[in-house]
């Protein structure tokens, strides 16, 4: 009987892991002259199950900052295919199980370039209180449609979506304190969740002094990682005009070409009567990830930006809803299947987009390019 409890324990805790670890248990061996009533030694080690890690493409930011002579290194923005391993306001609290608020950026972008680095994911949890809002005071989605958009990044005037600008390169403000960055570009990469916990509910956390948070260790593989020292502005003209990277250093190059994406356009059903006479509510997707269009306005200036997002959480949508409610855009057919998509929060501010459009999906490359981008903020 003692023979098959090692047997019969791997196969209930088969079924109890998920499928990114196994735990396995295995007796040590016994001396054929061992006496058989003496109790077995069973050893328990988790193992990582690599074979189940996901493809991943995009690019995260990572923000450092130095508080109280800490280091602390927080996503600023994730645009990947998943929004499950990397969301804005992460911390990296680990690398190799060695705490990131000793390692100055140098020692941190060394590890984070070694081979399958496991890092420690520090995620508070937002309060998920809902807000029901009245009926007549939201949009419910009811259909999608694939289409290869061409757009630039940026919301224009009405009177200034036919006007053509010179090729010219600008950054936004935000870019003022980011003029040294530090690029970790992968190459098919992988990424596998280890362990994932949540904080003790007795007892707040070390990094956040609530108990609403979890902790994920994750472990990212790539074929091949290269480290680039470069400022914001010639990082755009050494690499492939890429519409991640840009919204990730948050500059706009050659604003006469336009991005050609595939993009999943979400439609909506409306009962917000002042707003029937814009068009037709939609939501912007870009096919196959979590990331979606958005119209923010900073330092009262209006802007078009990439940004992942739960869709779920966007499925019903509220006028009032200050996260939800900016991916909305109100779409028009002009002339030639010719469509304009106006901001939905800031009425009369419209994307940038070029006169031709196909419908259905465009063939494409593989994507198989991650990357990491580093920078550091004074406080």
């Amino acid at each position: 009987m003692l023979h098959n409890l090692s047997s019969l324990l791997n196969i209930l805790l088969k079924v109890s892991c998920p499928l990114s670890q196994r735990i396995i248990i295995a007796d040590s061996p016994r001396a054929s002259s061992r006496d058989d009533s003496l109790p077995r030694v069973y050893r328990v080690y988790r193992e990582s199950n690599m074979e189940q890690g996901n493809p991943l493409c995009g690019g995260v930011s990572l923000c450092h900052t130095l508080v109280d002579e800490k280091h602390c290194y927080e996503v600023e923005n994730a645009l990947t295919h998943s929004s499950s391993t990397f969301k804005k306001g992460d911390k990296i609290s680990k690398i190799n199980n060695k705490k990131t608020q000793d390692m100055p950026p140098k020692e941190f972008i060394r590890m984070l370039s070694s081979e399958s680095p496991m890092l420690t994911i520090h995620q508070a949890i937002a309060d998920n209180e809902e807000d029901h809002c009245l009926e007549a005071d939201s949009i419910r989605a009811i259909g999608e449609e694939k289409i290869t958009l061409s757009f630039q990044l940026e919301m224009v005037r009405e009177e200034c979506l036919e006007a053509e600008e010179e090729n010219k390169i600008w950054e936004s403000d935000e870019m003022e304190d980011k003029e040294d960055l530090v690029l970790v570009s992968m190459t098919k990469t992988n990424v596998a969740v280890v362990c994932g916990r949540g904080c003790d509910p007795e007892n707040p956390c070390s990094n956040c002094n609530i108990n609403k948070c979890n902790t994920s260790e994750v472990v990212v593989t790539a074929t091949k990682s290269e480290v680039t020292s470069v400022s914001s502005q010639s990082l755009m003209m050494k690499t492939k005009l890429d519409v991640v990277m840009c919204s990730l250093v948050k500059i706009w190059s050659c604003k006469n070409v336009p991005f050609s994406e595939d993009i999943t356009i979400f439609y909506y059903c409306s009962n917000i009567f002042e707003d029937l006479s814009r068009g037709s509510p939609v939501v912007l997707n870009f096919t196959g990830s979590t990331n979606f269009l958005k119209c923010t306005c900073k330092d009262q200036k209006i802007g078009l930006t990439i940004e992942s997002f739960d869709k779920e959480k966007l499925s019903n949508i509220c006028k009032d809803d200050p996260d939800a409610w900016p991916f909305v855009f109100y779409m028009k057919t002009e002339r030639s299947d010719y469509r304009v998509f106006e901001s939905a929060a800031y009425r009369g501010w419209f994307i940038r987009t070029a006169k031709s459009m196909t419908v259905g999906n465009r063939t494409s490359e593989t994507q198989e390019n991650f990357c990491f981008l580093v920078y550091s903020k004074n406080k």
